[in-house]
């Protein structure tokens, strides 16, 4: 596998100020096993602020991915934004948690990959309705919708069927004696 395009160089670079952007799209997703997300469009600044033994990174990101409505199923765009912060020092590499990415010694680069695909599933919102949010522009697919519906209201029928079946009183008298 090449090199990856979300590596940020800090080696060289002078104290103060640096700015990246990354654009992060269908290719970076499908890079990613088992992603919730397969497809995106979206659009991140990274400002890194290197200091002599710190170096710390301020994301900004915004855009589109494509999810399915949680009512009916149907694939759409859903906007997000956010901002996230990543500090980086020098140590032991196992060290690292959400928010400290800690390096090795001598090194000049690290991989931001990881990060951006975490701020980006977490700024998607759990329930995933986007009718509720705009009904002219996004429209459920009421055909799966009422499937939906009616699978799961004969799966309820059955359940009352068995309650009022009378060879389940008849254990029920057994256990009672």
């Amino acid at each position: 596998m090449g090199k990856s395009e979300y590596v940020i160089q800090f080696g060289g670079l002078p104290v103060g100020l640096h700015e990246f952007e990354f654009d992060v799209n269908d290719k970076f997703f499908s890079k990613i096993e088992n992603s919730e997300v397969q497809s995106g469009d979206i659009q991140v600044t990274a400002v890194l602020t290197k200091q002599n033994h710190l170096l710390q990174m301020d994301f900004e990101f915004e855009g589109t991915v494509k999810v399915d409505c949680d009512r009916c199923l149907k694939g759409f765009d859903f906007p997000i934004e956010g901002k996230e912060k990543l500090v980086i020092k020098r140590g032991n590499p196992e060290e690292s948690n959400d928010e400290i990415l800690v390096i090795e010694e001598g090194d000049e680069e690290f991989e931001i990959s990881h990060y951006l695909y975490e701020y980006i599933i977490l700024a998607i919102p759990a329930r995933r309705v986007p009718c509720e949010l705009d009904e002219e522009e996004f429209k459920c697919d009421y055909e799966t919708k009422d499937k939906l519906d009616s699978l799961t209201s004969n799966s309820d029928e059955s359940e009352t069927e068995n309650k009022n079946n009378p060879l389940w009183e008849k254990l029920k008298n057994i256990n009672k004696n």
